[in-house]
């Protein structure tokens, strides 16, 4: 804690002496807090949580007053809107805007536009841009890029080349297990040694970071990254985890540590992950809707990250994957039943999102994280009302709530009020007003006060008693996509396709593999 307010001290009077007049207080908060989401949305990038990003990219946007703060943001979500979120023309939006507002990066934007407008394939307004871009800078930055991808453009044109077949295979995901580690073992199980080919077979592996070197069993490695295989799943000790997994080891040396990733089939994967994110006692059709719910999240990610060191993690940043030790014959039998099957909007996977309860009413996305999908819309959900985490309540007093908010980097003295500021389609609160003695502050729910007060979801209502603050709420999470408890109950009822079919409307099931 201690450092952590010693940098937010050195930031804000960074941002003082590089200003031109010192700013208030109260700005000061902001641009540090401003800057922190614009941080924390490269985190949330680097997990898979790319709704959560752009949310913190627009919460950074709307509190920040410093151009080059908000300029760093638009530029972070346009690349987040295009890359990972399949959402182009939002991102040409975000160019278009930073063209016609920000003059000092007029030239990057009119190029990222075009770059953008050719890997899409539209080469017209490619071409158009481009020219452009030439036109009002014939001496700029890019030129030379842009003459290249003109001359690929007239090539086109002349000479269409069609597209290959897209090729459906059965993939292997890359999942990180541990980062920035100095050491960990890698344990045989039944009897099957774990190996690496052409080296060295072992019933157990050191792996430690010593001095810029892997060492291996007490043996140097000149090697920066060493995979390691075995007939059986490989037991995995780092930091405090200790996990059985399928498939190979890949362990990778980076400049803060030591990166371990597990190699695996999907499909072997979802063995895993569905009983680590269901109960296993659930109805078999709730179990395959998770399965194929699983599947698609986790192909998306393949499918986006191509450029990237692993594909998912493996906590609740993108799926629980608990290991071997937790698979049941019932999670079993909806994966295998299940293969290959994956949702699809427009050809394409969709992003699987899911929440633990929807308190009976799913969210829309447009609303929850400023980004429209048509599969990701608010609906009433009455099945998950019956499951658990459907109500809660907390309370606090204004005081407690002061210094959550000063904790997170907001200072909002002598809090009078909280009120909804603005509601999305379900009911949720999406902004709230933070009335004081001196101001009202709007702020965005989730980033703010959500993750201040720890609640669980933005679908409540607020009740003031006295000094007290009364938080009455339904649901736990983001309450986006498929609800696992609505689901719950909704199996006992309705096939996998039914389920799958009502929360994620105007998508269907497609084999994959």
């Amino acid at each position: 804690m201690r450092k952590a307010k010693t940098l937010m001290f050195l930031l804000s009077l960074e941002i003082c002496l590089f200003s031109v007049t010192c700013f208030s207080q109260s700005k000061i908060d902001k641009e540090v807090v401003a800057r922190w989401h614009i941080n924390y949305a490269s985190y949330l990038i680097d997990v898979g949580k790319y709704m959560q990003a752009l949310e913190n990219y627009e919460t950074a946007i709307e509190l920040t007053s410093i151009r080059k703060t908000k300029l760093d943001a638009l530029l972070g979500k346009a690349m987040l809107l295009y890359t990972f979120l399949d959402a182009p023309d939002e991102a040409i939006k975000v160019y278009r805007y930073i063209k016609a507002n920000f003059p000092e990066a007029k030239e990057l934007a009119y190029f990222r536009e075009g770059f953008l407008l050719y890997t899409l394939n539209r080469t017209k307004e490619a071409k158009a841009v481009l020219k452009e871009y030439l036109k009002k800078y014939p001496s700029g930055r890019f030129r030379f890029q842009a003459e290249a991808i003109l001359e690929m453009i007239e090539k086109i044109i002349k000479k269409p080349v069609p597209k290959p077949p897209i090729k459906r295979i059965r993939p292997k995901v890359r999942v990180r297990i541990c980062k920035s580690v100095r050491e960990l073992m890698l344990n045989s199980y039944d009897g099957s040694a774990v190996c690496v080919k052409g080296r060295v077979c072992a019933n157990t592996m050191r792996i430690r970071l010593k001095r810029g070197v892997i060492i291996l069993n007490n043996s140097k490695i000149s090697e920066k990254s060493i995979l390691f295989e075995s007939d059986m799943p490989i037991e995995v000790c780092c930091r405090k985890k200790r996990k059985r997994l399928r498939g190979k080891i890949l362990v990778k040396q980076k400049k803060d540590g030591l990166l371990v990733i597990n190699l695996v089939d999907i499909e072997d994967y979802l063995l895993s992950v569905v009983p680590s994110e269901s109960y296993s006692t659930w109805p078999i059709e709730t179990l395959k809707a998770q399965a194929v719910c699983a599947r698609t999240y986790a192909y998306y990610q393949y499918l986006h990250r191509k450029d990237r060191e692993y594909d998912l993690v493996d906590d609740e940043g993108d799926q629980a994957y608990k290991g071997v030790s937790i698979e049941t014959k019932r999670t079993t039998k909806a994966v295998r039943e299940t293969q290959g099957l994956v949702l699809v909007y427009n050809n394409r996977p969709i992003l699987a999102m899911y929440t633990a309860n929807s308190g009976g009413t799913t969210a829309d996305a447009g609303a929850v994280f400023d980004l429209y999908k048509p599969y990701l819309i608010a609906k009433p959900d009455p099945a998950s009302l019956k499951g658990k985490m459907a109500k809660w309540e907390r309370s606090f007093t204004a005081s407690q709530i002061q210094n959550a908010l000063l904790r997170i980097g907001l200072r909002v003295n002598g809090i009078i009020n909280i009120k909804p500021a603005q509601r999305g389609p379900s009911g949720r609160i999406i902004k709230v007003y933070v009335i004081s003695k001196s101001r009202t502050y709007m702020l965005r729910t989730r980033t703010t006060l959500k993750r201040a007060l720890r609640l669980p979801e933005i679908l409540f209502t607020i009740e003031k008693k006295d000094t007290m603050f009364i938080f009455k709420g339904r649901g736990w999470g983001h309450g986006v996509g498929y609800s696992q408890w609505g689901s719950a109950y909704l199996g006992k009822t309705k096939d996998f396709k039914e389920i799958l079919g009502f929360y994620y409307p105007k998508t269907y099931i497609k084999k994959m593999w």
